[in-house]
């Protein structure tokens, strides 16, 4: 299956983000809005929408006492979601360069290249991330699990829209404690599947050599696409190689959770 490369999902993410700041604001006396407010011994005056890409913060809530909190939000209807949307340098990866210059080689070579639909030249920039996906080491992993993990404060709470059973479902971000401290020093390895290049599955082996699938990914793409890329889009004058960490099995993850509260609407 295709991902999205001309920015649906951060539109529909933000459009997701402002809806639910709506309901919290309409629907005061719903279950989470209660428990935050027994939590902190505090009234809720308002929710308001945060957003961009800079933070994870995508929502504040601020309370009668003066305290600010803020919460992650994350859209479920099928398949998988994003904690984190990166670059290679950020982690410090060292073959971030050399993808940098590979890529640019790329554009100059193919400047005057008409891009087909599927296939062709699109086809060679996915084979180019998949060679980049390849040199992945355990340090990087370690590093970019951990940038989903307690990184902006007073944001510990994530709240799911899961559009299939319309409920608001709020986890502590602790329930990503299992793989995304950085304190746990797990052996990850990562595991390809036929129909996703430029991705690969996150697992972790045992002494024993047990592997454990943690149902998360890692997925390298260019964040505006290759017509970005060769300088053929409208929308976008240049187009960069980003990091992303995946939830898959959505529903799963969401059962697993512990201490969850549930807001129908």
């Amino acid at each position: 299956m295709p991902f999205p490369s001309k920015g649906e999902n951060h539109i529909n993410g933000i459009k997701n983000e402002k809806d639910i700041v709506s309901y919290m604001n309409k629907y005061s006396d719903n279950p989470i809005t209660k428990f935050f407010e027994q939590t902190y011994s505090s009234k809720i005056n308002s929710f308001e929408h945060q957003g961009g890409t800079k933070q994870k913060r995508d929502a504040s809530y601020n309370f009668e006492n003066g305290k600010i909190k803020g919460v992650s939000i994350k859209h479920h209807k099928n398949g998988s979601f994003d904690w984190i949307n990166t670059t290679p340098k950020k982690i410090g990866a060292h073959w971030s360069s050399d993808l940098n210059d590979t890529l640019m080689a790329f554009k100059e070579n193919h400047k005057d290249t008409q891009i087909p639909k599927k296939a062709g030249i699109r086809d060679d920039v996915d084979n180019i991330l998949s060679t980049y996906l390849d040199k992945i080491s355990l340090k990087d992993i370690r590093q970019l699990l951990s940038k989903v993990y307690r990184t902006e404060e007073n944001t510990d709470t994530i709240i799911i829209n899961d559009k299939k059973s319309k409920q608001l479902i709020m986890i502590s971000e602790s329930n990503l404690d299992p793989y995304c401290n950085p304190n746990k020093c797990y052996k990850f390895i990562l595991k390809s599947t036929p129909r996703a290049k430029t991705s690969r599955q996150i697992w972790i082996k045992s002494a024993d050599g047990f592997e454990t699938n943690t149902n998360l990914r890692i997925r390298l793409h260019l964040n505006n696409g290759i017509t970005a890329l060769l300088g053929k889009s409208k929308a976008n004058k240049s187009s960069t190689p980003s990091l992303k960490i995946q939830q898959d099995k959505v529903d799963t993850f969401i059962s697993k959770c512990f201490g969850k509260v549930i807001a129908n609407y």
